[in-house]
């Protein structure tokens, strides 16, 4: 699998200091298993954070210090593992916890024509939220742009749009600046992880007016 897409190294160094929320954290770990040449990056960062860490000063710390700060971790961690490719269905062993049964359990909802989501997670902020996005073979999603930052990382299928052709493993990292109308390549539905924190921005006053109904 040749993947031409990555994450904007500021996501990746975002994700590599553990300042992403949940949602955006397992795309990124996600794309990360998928993507040799992505773990290798962010093995650089991690090794460039710690010197910097080596190299700061020692301070003094309170009495309780280390319990508080330790208290104030999350208990789940996300792991980076290379998936096996090996002729299997599986998904990356960072999103399976949210699909245990595959792609195929997943209980789609319409959202166009074509088009369809399915919720995964929210994020602790209340605002990013992971979910899954499929577009039919050949089809497409309406011109839009984004009301903040989006992460799509393509788990199944392919889809072009004025960026290039987006395939397995590949990851499109987009913000408010960007707009773009993905279609599908043909023969097989495009099924994305896409981590969002605001709703969409269409272009056409119809999908303005039907968005509450979508949900997207």
């Amino acid at each position: 699998m040749t993947i031409e897409h990555h994450p904007d190294i500021a996501t990746l160094m975002a994700f590599s200091a553990g300042t992403l929320d949940g949602p955006y954290a397992t795309v990124i770990a996600t794309h990360l298993a998928m993507s040799e040449g992505g773990r290798e990056t962010l093995s650089h960062m991690d090794s460039i954070g710690g010197a910097l860490l080596t190299a700061e000063p020692a301070a003094l710390m309170s009495s309780g210090s280390l319990d508080r700060l330790l208290g104030t971790l999350g208990d789940e961690k996300i792991e980076v593992v290379p998936h096996d490719e090996r002729g299997d269905d599986a998904l990356p062993l960072p999103v399976q916890s949210y699909l245990p049964e595959g792609l195929v359990a997943v209980r789609w909802k319409w959202t166009g024509p074509g088009v369809a989501t399915a919720d995964l997670a929210w994020g602790d902020d209340g605002k990013s939220r992971l979910m899954l996005l499929r577009v039919g073979a050949g089809r497409r999603v309406p011109e839009h742009g984004h009301g903040g930052h989006e992460l799509t990382l393509i788990l199944q299928g392919a889809y072009r749009d004025r960026f290039g052709v987006f395939a397995k493993g590949d990851i499109a990292d987009h913000d408010e600046d960007i707009e773009h109308q993905p279609i599908a390549e043909p023969g097989e539905d495009c099924i994305c992880l896409v981590a969002v924190d605001a709703r969409l921005t269409f272009r056409g006053r119809l999908m303005r007016v039907l968005q509450p109904l979508f949900g997207i």
